[in-house]
């Protein structure tokens, strides 16, 4: 019976493409996997890491080798807590990007609708900030929603120009809100 064989002789098993080898091997280090997952608090993804670390173990189990005097275990603890901190920066780097796009959309999308109640307390506010072109090129582009190449035709401005006085618009709106 293959119980009452240690880990090298298991992996040598599992090496041969024995089954039963590798189900041992996963019961002998379920438990590990487990409690490393929860050490580093990933348990709203258990079942993918999970999952992860089983391919992980048998991939590890395929390359060990014995000549290299370390310990299976060690090099399997090493390795999954390696992926673990991989799983949480990728996660990190996700969260700052999801963070970083809903801030762009915001500022990008913010159109004040005629719809609105307030929209006629905003143009008024907005005209006060604003030179006359700024103001004409910011309600074509931002309430109307027309492309830059209709502005331009409309107000007989270059297209540098248009962006330029979008953008100044832009700020001075900005700067205008954030100081109330």
């Amino acid at each position: 019976m293959i119980r009452d064989h240690n880990d090298y002789e298991i992996i040598h098993r599992v090496k041969e493409g024995d089954q039963d080898a590798f189900e041992l091997l996963v019961s002998n280090y379920s438990r590990f996997i487990g409690k490393q997952i929860h050490r580093f608090n990933l348990e709203y993804d258990y079942d993918d890491l999970y999952q992860e670390s089983l391919i992980l173990l048998y991939k590890l189990a395929l390359r060990f080798q014995e000549s290299y005097n370390k310990s299976f275990t060690r090099l399997f603890e090493l390795s999954l807590k390696r992926m673990l901190i991989s799983a949480i920066e990728i996660k990190k780097r996700r969260k700052n990007k999801t963070v970083h796009y809903k801030r762009c959309i915001a500022q990008r999308n913010h159109r004040v609708g005629e719809n609105s109640v307030y929209f006629t307390l905003h143009l008024d506010e907005v005209r006060k900030v604003l030179t006359p072109t700024e103001f004409t090129v910011y309600t074509l582009r931002e309430i109307k929603n027309l492309s830059i190449q209709s502005i331009c035709e409309e107000t007989n401005l270059s297209v540098k120009k248009t962006y330029n006085a979008l953008h100044r618009s832009k700020v001075k709106i900005r700067q205008h809100f954030a100081t109330e």
